[in-house]
């Protein structure tokens, strides 16, 4: 009976010590998943935001994305480029939310109504032109124009994040701009056409 007794508390012991060392681990695994995200959560929010023109989902996809990265987090093989990794599952998330955007219908409310007032990614796309108009680029075009010129990558690196040709990207950038260009001088010319 002694013997059955020092068993079962030496197995206690051994679960004790292999929770205390797991807790241990996963303590570890969480506190470097946090000093990897947080220093990344406002450029992938913006990120999110510009792609999104909405806050509501920005805040969403950026939330979706996170679970996401937790998840796969042990699957990262280059830590230091966790902030990557972390825009491509971003630009993945927005690009399904665009997509299922042509099945869900959004109906913003009014300014005196939303007791939050207005939305701010929705102001400032209104208040830049070209960015105004980047709604109207197809989806990859418009995932190329937010991470060249706001996120301030080079094509290689687009082309990195989105596993991407790097003339796949060029092509979609020059599609782009001359879209943008042209949407442009259609809106001055009209708006000069208004004044006459």
């Amino acid at each position: 009976m002694g013997w059955l007794s020092a068993t079962v508390t030496d197995d206690r012991l051994d679960a004790a010590d292999s929770a205390a060392t797991s807790d241990a681990v996963r303590a570890a695994r969480r506190q470097r998943f946090l000093g990897s995200a947080r220093p990344t959560l406002d450029r992938v929010y913006r990120l999110a935001g510009l792609l999104l023109g909405n806050a509501t989902e920005a805040e969403d996809a950026v939330q979706d994305a996170l679970i996401v990265a937790w998840q796969r987090f042990d699957e990262l093989r280059e830590p230091d480029r966790f902030g990557a990794w972390l825009d491509r599952i971003v630009v993945n998330g927005c690009r399904d939310r665009l997509r299922r955007r042509g099945t869900v219908r959004f109906v913003p409310f009014a300014v005196e109504i939303d007791p939050a007032g207005r939305d701010p990614f929705a102001s400032f796309l209104e208040r830049d032109a070209l960015l105004g108009a980047i709604d109207r680029l197809t989806l990859d075009e418009r995932i190329v124009v937010v991470l060249r010129f706001w996120g301030d990558l080079s094509l290689e690196a687009i082309a990195e994040r989105q596993a991407w040709p790097l003339g796949t990207v060029k092509s979609r950038l020059h599609r782009a701009l001359g879209r943008l260009r042209e949407i442009h001088d259609r809106e001055t010319s009209d708006a000069m056409e208004a004044r006459r």
